[in-house]
């Protein structure tokens, strides 16, 4: 019992040096960039899009809280994110499960000099759906909607024009030049979109396999496909079951799959284990989901739209 006191005693002084922490160097960090718009987005995609729409203004500082590199479903802000946020003009984030930490963390700091914009309120959500081969997740919440809204290009459209709409507000000197920015990224968006709809369009197959978790329900609503994966789209799990696999396995047989997918930042062995076992000269190919990106393409520029135009390739061996 001691023990477990001097725990929670421990705990205890730890959240109040973090809290003196946050309030100590918020006073600093406004002084030091006081000049300067301050933008922060939780996700990679609304990060991409409102770089889009800022271009090259030098007076927007954007930052993206999670970082490269990092599952978003496990993410765990620090007291200097709490700092970043408290100091932002802007700050958008997707809420729901993934994103469960936000409610806590804005009920927690003072935002009142903050606008916050909950991304997924400008979209046409979807419940988590049950997805066909996938291992059941006992940490999944019934009913709750599926965050990984950027996957549909109709939703990245929608999440464009909110977000400028929200820059033109902040800083109406510049919106002139947001708009165009807007418009230049949503005709990209456009494009890309053409291109899937062309390889859709000419499929000699609907399914998708993903040896691996499977965030793309609005991609595969979208393009009306069907799909198969080992894990749902939020599952933290890694290793599933032999009988998963050999579900999969026989699903690559039987509808004669050429490609098992796997997504960004995994190492794509249980897809190439799969594909292995299938034994009908079936392969593994990443797609990018743009749940996040790597540091080195994060660090190399690439975009929503750079991302799926590499998609291109991969669906176009796995659909013809």
């Amino acid at each position: 019992m001691k023990g477990k006191k001097l725990i929670l005693i421990i705990l205890a002084m730890l959240i109040i040096v973090a809290l003196v922490f946050v309030i100590v160097n918020s006073g600093n960090t406004k002084r030091n960039n006081s000049n300067k718009l301050k933008l922060v987005s939780s996700n990679f995609a609304s990060y991409d899009f409102l770089r889009a729409i800022v271009g090259d203004n030098d007076n927007v500082e954007l930052t993206f809280l999670l970082g490269p590199g990092k599952d978003a479903h496990s993410y765990d802000p620090t007291a200097q994110d709490l700092i970043t946020i408290q100091n932002a003009d802007l700050f958008v984030y997707v809420g729901g499960e993934m994103e469960k930490w936000a409610d806590k963390v804005l009920g927690s700091i003072d935002t009142k000099n903050t606008k916050l914009v909950c991304i997924s309120d400008f979209v046409d959500k979807v419940k988590e759906e049950e997805i066909d081969g996938a291992e059941e997740d006992e940490e999944e919440v019934e009913g709750s909607f599926d965050e990984h809204i950027w996957t549909s290009p109709a939703n990245s459209v929608k999440m464009i024009q909110a977000l400028e709409y929200e820059m033109e507000k902040i800083d109406p000197s510049n919106a002139e030049k947001y708009l165009k920015n807007q418009n230049d990224y949503i005709e990209k968006i456009f494009e890309v979109d053409q291109k899937i709809s062309e390889i859709v369009k000419n499929k000699v197959r609907d399914r998708l396999i993903f040896g691996d978790k499977m965030p793309m329900q609005y991609f595969i609503n979208y393009y009306h496909l069907k799909v198969s994966a080992a894990f749902n789209g939020c599952s933290t799990e890694t290793e599933p079951s032999a009988s998963t696999i050999t579900y999969l396995e026989d699903k690559v047989k039987q509808e004669r799959i050429p490609v098992v997918l796997y997504i960004e930042l995994n190492n794509g062995r249980v897809a190439n284990t799969i594909a292995s076992e299938a034994g009908n000269g079936c392969e593994a190919m990443q797609i990018n989901t743009l749940h996040n990106v790597s540091l080195d393409d994060f660090n190399n520029g690439e975009t929503w739209v750079s991302l799926m135009n590499k998609n291109i390739d991969v669906l176009k061996k796995a659909l013809q």
